[in-house]
């Protein structure tokens, strides 16, 4: 399908800015993504037309009036270039000011209602925003509206997918969504099994779209947008981990459709201004079509790889000890989520372990691992290193034994 794919949609896919005012970096970044965008669309073949902009909230970070109208001159601004814009409004960050007169600002500012169905290209685009706050975030009757505009979407458009943009992911679907997470909710979670049409992008949580886990197909598609603002993590049992680079972190998708409803999904660096991963997706509307399940996924996970006579450098400051390794290989295509170290005493008790996320969310990621280790006694020690994917697939270790 690569190979064939023409295009007659593209637009952006996008969520969590977090504008603090015209200039700060959700500003500038939210406006980069749109003149990457189009650029990217003049240099492609055959399709060279960028259709729409989709912001899928937590497009401001207080919710006050100057982040509002600081994403209307971006609002604006893509309207210059000939784009719609759809956003939905967030519960949290667009409500933390105003409260409930967050919906009519919203709309003062751009003059877009805060729920939509709009069709582009021949699909259909729905969105739905934040009705309550702070308590209830959907009243029953947006959710008897979304169901109905879900209908007629089907109707209309049977064999092709249906987008649909809010807020928080479903509960379990991409990474990020579990409870134990807390960035998902189960507030459509019965609805959306009624619709394999469906490709739901939520954002939320800050969870790195280029992670595996945030492509999820069962009933129907969801896709989680990532952020241009920061990035977070759940590893093992942590939430809300920040590495050191998150901050760094900028990303969006341009989504593609060609006439038959298969659809090309490019994860965009906006910083670095580079695809972090693509996918290509057979026809959503087709139940058969369903390559990103957990399942498949899982089975298609490979172990990583070190480089060829890898070693581990040991440094040492003020009693405490840190590892230092190159970074390895991915062998499926998934970036490498995570790096173990184990500690090991003459008797093979474990005497000391750590580990490191790398800055996998970003286009260019370290060649040098660092890992701290923490203080060790005299003795001598063997020190493993693994390097492990999204799934818990993990490479052969490297190893060195060391005295101290």
């Amino acid at each position: 399908m690569k190979k064939e794919f023409l295009p007659v949609l593209r637009f952006i896919a996008s969520s969590d800015a977090h504008i603090e005012g015209v200039g700060s970096v959700g500003y500038v970044r939210l406006k980069k993504a749109i003149d990457f965008s189009l650029s990217f669309a003049k240099k492609s073949e055959g399709y060279q037309k960028l259709d729409a902009v989709l912001m899928a909230g937590d497009f401001t970070d207080h919710g006050r009036p100057d982040e509002f109208d600081a994403f209307g001159e971006i609002f604006d601004y893509a309207k210059e270039k000939g784009l719609p814009v759809l956003s939905i409004v967030a519960r949290g960050h667009e409500c933390f000011t105003l409260k409930k007169k967050s919906l009519a600002y919203f709309r003062g500012v751009t003059g877009q209602e805060t729920d939509f169905h709009e069709v582009i290209g021949g699909y259909h685009f729905i969105g739905l925003s934040t009705c309550r706050f702070p308590v209830l975030y959907y009243s029953p009757k947006q959710k008897i509206w979304l169901r109905n505009q879900l209908r007629e979407a089907v109707a209309d458009t049977p064999d092709k997918p249906v987008f649909l943009f809010h807020h928080e992911h479903v509960r379990d679907t991409v990474y990020g969504s579990s409870k134990f997470d807390g960035w998902g909710n189960p507030f459509f979670t019965q609805m959306l099994k009624d619709f394999p049409n469906v490709v739901d992008f939520s954002g939320h949580s800050h969870y790195p779209l280029n992670d595996p886990r945030s492509l999820w197909q069962k009933e129907y598609t969801a896709v989680g947008t990532g952020s241009l603002k920061y990035a977070e993590l759940t590893v093992d049992k942590e939430r809300c981990v920040h590495p050191p680079t998150h901050r760094d972190c900028a990303t969006f998708w341009i989504a593609e459709a060609d006439k038959d409803g298969n659809l090309h999904l490019m994860g965009i660096d906006c910083e670095a201004e580079k695809i972090l991963c693509e996918y290509f997706l057979g026809n959503p509307a087709d139940k058969s079509n369903r390559e990103y399940t957990e399942e498949k996924q899982r089975s298609r996970s490979r172990p990583p790889l070190f480089p060829e006579k890898a070693e581990i450098n040991l440094k040492e400051e003020k009693g405490n000890y840190t590892a230092e390794y190159p970074a390895a290989e991915s062998t499926d295509g998934m970036p490498v989520f995570i790096y173990r170290a184990y500690v090991s005493d003459r008797d093979c008790k474990e005497i000391a372990k750590g580990k490191t996320v790398p800055s996998y969310y970003l286009y260019e990621s370290e060649d040098i691992i660092s890992t701290s280790l923490g203080a060790l006694p005299e003795g001598k020690y063997t020190i493993r290193i693994l390097a492990e994917t999204a799934y818990g697939v993990h490479s052969e270790s490297i190893n060195k034994t060391i005295e101290i």
